[in-house]
């Protein structure tokens, strides 16, 4: 009678651990979801970012006037990995 008392509260003790558990894999679960949202956001945003008309409505939202007659020069990698060019990457005032 001893041994069956002590079976059935173990057998509940064990079953309230396991609830726990499984209310932090449904934690976790949610917050790996979300994660992984925000990671697809991110790569969408990537390729937008890479897209220089994009680039451009980005920067007439921030500054006022875009000039027209002085584009900015965008530079491909193949370019930077040239040695005989010779290209300024920031604009130095003296």
């Amino acid at each position: 009678m001893l041994l069956n008392l002590f079976l059935a509260l173990s057998v509940v003790f064990i079953g309230s651990k396991t609830r726990e558990i499984e209310k932090s894999n449904e934690n976790l679960i949610t917050s790996i979801s979300k994660i992984n949202d925000n990671i697809k956001i991110n790569k969408i945003e990537l390729l937008t970012h890479q897209n220089s008309s994009y680039l451009k409505s980005l920067h007439s939202l921030y500054f006022s006037k875009i000039t027209e007659s002085n584009p900015p020069t965008v530079v491909s990698f193949k370019q930077l990995l040239e040695q005989n060019n010779d290209i300024k990457l920031a604009k130095i005032n003296k």
